[in-house]
């Protein structure tokens, strides 16, 4: 399973460009096909770096953001979406759907960007957060239920000046290892188009 963007169309208007898709390729058959059959509900965001949970359906990262505006409606409060860093376009935001590509639902809420989840061996749901509030302005690694209940911190709120000769860095894409270690890239924010150096990271 993986996420996929056609090329940009030439002269088109923004609203007219493909969209990031979430792909299932069967190695055994040989066979492609994009998970969200519709092409409308495909349409109605961007969707990257998806996971098989242990239930067969799939997390994955989303700029949909339906469930944000559904709540504040439900309070009486204006709809809006929350955005990105650069505020060109709506923050990507952690959901959940079947394998089949139906009952989409956002899990995590978050006024910047939820990114990068994967499953550990307890049944939790390890990810990057980029928590851009109160004169912070670094990505962490939480975890939670795949429900997006019991939320916390995992690692990184005092460790982001351990780069090289104390630069600063950032966590993103974990994934565990054998040993209960997480492989993390480790990166500044900018400069590196989303490369980094390999860490293993004992969070306990």
């Amino acid at each position: 399973i993986f996420s996929m963007r056609a090329p940009e169309i030439e002269g088109a208007t923004p609203d007219q460009q493909p969209t990031w898709d979430i792909w299932e390729y069967n190695i055994s058959e040989k066979s492609l096909h994009r998970v969200i059959s519709s092409d409308i509900t495909a349409k109605a965001g961007q969707d990257i770096t998806p996971h098989y949970l242990p239930d067969g359906r799939i997390i994955f990262s989303s700029t949909r953001q339906r469930q944000s505006g559904a709540i504040l409606l439900d309070e009486g409060k204006p709809k809006f979406t929350a955005q990105n860093e650069d505020r060109n376009g709506p923050a990507f935001q952690l959901h959940v759907m079947n394998s089949d590509g139906t009952d989409i639902h956002q899990i995590s809420f978050n006024m910047s960007e939820d990114f990068d989840p994967t499953v550990i061996s307890s049944g939790e749901i390890v990810f990057s957060r980029w928590d851009d509030f109160g004169g912070s302005n670094v990505i962490n690694l939480y975890k939670m239920n795949p429900d997006g209940t019991h939320m916390q911190l995992l690692y990184g709120a005092n460790s982001h000046n351990t780069g090289t000769n104390n630069s600063t860095i950032q966590f993103a894409a974990p994934k565990e290892m054998p040993d209960g270690r997480l492989l993390t890239t480790m990166h500044p924010f900018r400069g590196t188009n989303g490369g980094g150096e390999l860490i293993a990271i004992d969070v306990d």
